[in-house]
């Protein structure tokens, strides 16, 4: 590669140990830790619209203005290789004022045409209660939270309008196993679907970097989530508008077991068929998801394997078969 930068995380990626770069990136995280011998280093991960890569920041490094997560920096550096993983070592970094949004990872669908999917899924609930609580929930100022939000921290859909995108991938799952499977009630499905990471939108911060509030971290988000669609029920009731009490507990337990297990933060089992697809997909779109992302974001130099994934305690198998 002949280009002598600016690079993108991307293209950083397929570059030489050895190699020195320059480029534009958005800190994401920032740790620092002392070595053995008492010197400071700092940690980062920096990514782009691009991908995310480590960087190290060793003492000797020329840094201008303050560095903290959510900044956008301008990075010389080289490129080195760490545990069989590329790694950035910084060897000169300057905090830019840019607007950070530019940097950030966006669903590979237009945002605009997501939302015109969202608005048909609603429209195409045909039960009279589910519709109108539905239209409640997304009529209010929680349509653009929802529509803004990320699906989660760090581990799927992490950027926002991820919780938008994995939220359709969901209910176009579950709408494919109600045809499939026609005993399931299709619009308590795409309900669920619709609702079961609601509480995201209260348990992560809009922020540039994605962060857990108060909230989120004493309740989480399932618990959040069928609080507010308690609240909503509610409040049709005193308006009049009645809306069944099993329909209620159906779908406030197809929220709070979409995890599946205890362990996992589900404070039930699912207990009907409706929720368990509805574990089912959700698990299904996040961890392709994954296993797409760590395929494809890999940097280690092996042909066949990721490096290892301490959060997840494996390898990747990356090679993919083709005729």
């Amino acid at each position: 590669m002949d280009k002598k930068g600016p690079f993108t995380v991307k293209e950083l990626k397929h570059l030489p140990a050895g190699k020195q770069v320059w480029g534009k990136y958005l800190i994401i995280e920032k740790r620092e830790r002392k070595t053995r011998d008492d010197r400071i280093i700092i940690d980062l991960k920096l990514g782009d619209s691009s991908g995310e890569i480590d960087a190290i920041v060793w003492d000797n490094c020329s840094v201008t203005g303050e560095m903290k997560a959510a900044c956008v920096i301008g990075l010389l550096g080289e490129i080195r290789t760490y545990n069989k993983r590329l790694q950035l070592n910084a060897k000169r970094i300057k905090i830019l004022e840019e607007d950070p949004s530019e940097y950030l990872k966006t669903p590979d669908i237009d945002i605009h045409t997501l939302i015109d999917k969202f608005d048909t899924l609603l429209d195409a609930i045909v039960n009279t209660h589910l519709k109108e609580v539905l239209h409640r929930i997304f009529s209010s100022e929680i349509r653009e939270k929802f529509f803004k939000s990320p699906a989660a921290k760090s581990i799927h859909h992490n950027y926002l309008g991820g919780l938008l995108e994995h939220t359709l991938s969901v209910a176009e799952l579950c709408s494919r196993a109600a045809d499939s499977y026609p005993f399931l009630n299709k619009d308590l499905l795409l309900a669920g679907a619709i609702l079961h990471d609601l509480g995201k939108i209260m348990e992560i911060e809009l922020e540039v970097v994605p962060s857990y509030s108060v909230e989120g971290r004493l309740m989480g988000h399932i618990v959040l989530g069928s609080e507010l669609l308690s609240t909503y029920i509610k409040q049709m009731r005193k308006d009049n508008i009645a809306f069944p009490e099993k329909l209620e507990w159906m779908l406030k337990h197809m929220i709070l077991s979409h995890h599946g297990n205890l362990e996992y933060g589900s404070p039930v089992i699912p207990l009907f068929p409706e929720a368990f697809v509805l574990y089912m997909m959700d698990n299904l779109d996040a961890k392709l998801f994954v296993y797409k992302n760590k395929i494809e974001e890999d940097d280690s130099d092996d042909e066949f394997f990721s490096a290892y994934d301490k959060f997840f305690g494996q390898y990747f198998f990356k090679y993919r078969y083709q005729e």
